[in-house]
């Protein structure tokens, strides 16, 4: 078997790394992207505001946002610490509203494009060997063509939360909270809402974003011993959920049916080490927010760009830039919690909730998640 050769593998196809990947190939790297699905399973996360529109283009998608298959968001829409909603629109804004992606439509666009810029995109892949000597990586893989070697100088994880590659690499991911959302997709008969909603209950909060086929996202986030295992339960929660709260309520109408609910995690983590000797980590890899951020998507457009630049360094054997990029991210991230800590001690209305009693204390690590976590 013939060794692929490239100077950076990314190991995981969603936005953050094919931003990276196409920040790479616009410096004239030669990069392979892994990426474990086909891109038709559903995906978690779509909107995005407008500054991330300028990104987008930047990177070549312009005519992928432009597409009637996306929703123009005018705004969020909030009840968080008052019983009285408060918008917040983006009328005013330079870039202009908004976006709610359809996924996973959004990602195999922008792997086309990847695959266009000159990237290698191997669908259906799973990595089963990775190791290092003499400065670079050997890798294997499965993926939908068959098996793969592959030859490279760096490997970044943008596996998402699983961080699976820096776990390998012995790094962990710190976790600050444990929250999950169980996921709808329904089918609404109120067509035109695209707005993002926030509504907040004394267990939890509703999010919610309209998409082009005027489906809704509706997705309640609440601690993890609140949720259940089998289906049945889970649904009954959710519309349980779903009948607490007047506007999430009001916009997803009488639903009878929501088809499979989800759940996923959405807890706030970091690695304590996002970089090392020819890796590093992006996106929520690197770093994860909490959803009330709505920072997901465009996070890690920002810093698929910027790992890319840090990526490009190691290839030239500029270990310093680890450093810098493992700084910017700690800071990054320092920063966010005093945001979050912030937007959480807005709301007042349930002070002896448990859920948000333990939100509204400084934030401070809960646990380190070793390589099966």
């Amino acid at each position: 078997m013939s060794v692929l050769r490239c100077d950076v593998v990314v190991v995981g196809g969603g936005p953050a790394g094919l931003a990276t990947a196409v920040a790479l190939r616009r410096m004239d790297h030669t990069v392979t992207v892994l990426e474990r699905t086909y891109y038709l399973a559903p995906r978690v996360g779509e909107h995005i505001p407008p500054g991330a529109k300028t990104v987008l283009a930047s990177l070549g998608l312009a005519d992928v946002i432009a597409s009637e298959r996306h929703a123009a968001c005018p705004g969020i829409r909030s009840v968080w610490g008052s019983d009285e909603p408060q918008d917040r629109d983006y009328l005013f804004h330079v870039a202009g509203e908004g976006l709610n992606l359809s996924r996973p439509e959004f990602d195999r666009d922008f792997a086309a494009l990847a695959g266009r810029a000159g990237a290698t995109v191997l669908t259906r892949a799973r990595l089963t060997h990775l190791s290092r000597a003499g400065g670079l990586w050997d890798l294997s893989a499965q993926h939908a063509g068959g098996p793969a070697e592959i030859r490279c100088r760096v490997v970044v994880d943008a596996t998402g939360r699983a961080a699976s590659v820096a776990k390998r690499l012995g790094a962990l991911p710190i976790v600050y909270d444990e929250l999950v959302g169980i996921v709808g997709n329904v089918a609404v008969a109120k067509r035109g809402n695209h707005l993002v909603l926030i509504e907040a209950l004394p267990d939890g909060w509703w999010y919610s974003a309209g998409l082009a086929d005027d489906r809704v996202i509706a997705t309640f986030l609440t601690d993890p011993e609140r949720t259940e295992t089998s289906r049945a339960a889970r649904s009954d929660f959710w519309h349980a959920r779903l009948g607490a709260a007047r506007l999430t309520a009001e916009r997803t109408g009488s639903i009878d049916r929501t088809g499979d609910l989800q759940v996923r995690t959405a807890r706030t983590q970091r690695l304590d080490e996002a970089a090392g000797e020819g890796w590093l980590a992006v996106g929520d890899a690197a770093m994860s927010f909490d959803p009330l951020s709505s920072e997901g998507i465009s996070k890690g457009l920002e810093w698929g760009t910027k790992a890319a630049v840090t990526a490009a360094a190691l290839c030239r054997g500029d270990q310093s830039a680890a450093q810098a990029y493992r700084y910017e991210i700690g800071k990054t991230f320092a920063d966010y919690l005093v945001t979050r800590y912030r937007y959480y001690a807005v709301e007042k209305r349930w002070p002896n909730a448990p859920f948000w009693r333990r939100r509204q204390q400084p934030p401070a690590p809960i646990k380190l998640v070793g390589p099966a976590g």
